[in-house]
């Protein structure tokens, strides 16, 4: 998505375009859901801003990984999933105006990753039902809700590098396992520290370290596309 708009396909600027009004929808609904009293959102939000501002590379040099997916999914199991489209809103509203990025290409991240967490929230409170943390229908409808979300995003992703690049999903890496099972330990790490929390405060603190070489290793996939360069 680096070449500018105009010089884009019909089918990949409908494709732009639609995300990016569904994104703004989601963005009106959580005006209007949010319980803006909340001083812990603003905390999470500021967490993930900082997070997502020091993404790190994947595949190929337009796609990248954060561990502010791990904020997410704080924010997701610990409030609502619209409290999670609020800091993943803030998130990107902020990697934005720090990386400059031109308007449609952040604009369309927003929209990839708030149509998959919504998304993920109607899979969760269908599934668990509000079932107790303990049931089997709670641990199934969390487990769907964050292969939802990352198999949402990565295939929106995707799918905009094979209509703007003609690179498909084996090209571009979105689908590969080492990839999809990055970003699915990332968030669930974050779902896993509130659940635990209120069993145990220093047992859930300590999956805070386990951060740092989460961090270190979504670097694998693009360590892994230079080594590759590097052979040929």
């Amino acid at each position: 998505m680096r070449a500018n708009l105009n010089n884009l396909s019909a089918q990949a600027k409908t494709y732009i375009l639609t995300t990016i009004l569904i994104g703004i929808g989601l963005i009106a609904w959580t005006v209007f859901v949010l319980d803006w009293t909340n001083v812990s959102l603003y905390l999470l939000a500021a967490l993930g801003a900082g997070a997502q501002t020091t993404k790190v590379e994947g595949p190929n040099d337009r796609t990248n990984y954060s561990i502010a997916w791990f904020v997410y999914g704080v924010a997701f199991i610990a409030f609502s999933p619209a409290a999670a489209l609020f800091v993943i809103i803030i998130s990107h509203l902020v990697e934005w105006a720090w990386h400059k990025y031109p308007w449609y290409i952040q604009s369309f991240n927003i929209g990839a990753h708030l149509i998959p967490a919504y998304l993920a929230g109607i899979a969760f409170q269908t599934i668990s039902g509000g079932t107790e943390v303990l049931d089997l229908n709670f641990a199934l409808g969390l487990f769907t809700a964050n292969l939802v979300f990352v198999l949402g995003n990565h295939y929106l992703v995707g799918l905009v590098v094979k209509l703007a690049r003609g690179q498909s999903f084996s090209e571009s890496g979105v689908f590969e396992l080492l990839t999809l099972s990055l970003d699915f330990t990332v968030l669930t790490l974050g779902t896993v520290i509130v659940l635990t929390w209120p069993f145990n405060h220093y047992l859930s603190l300590l999956n805070i370290p386990l951060l740092y070489p989460l961090f270190r290793a979504l670097r694998l996939p693009a360590l892994k596309r230079q080594l590759a360069e590097m052979k040929k």
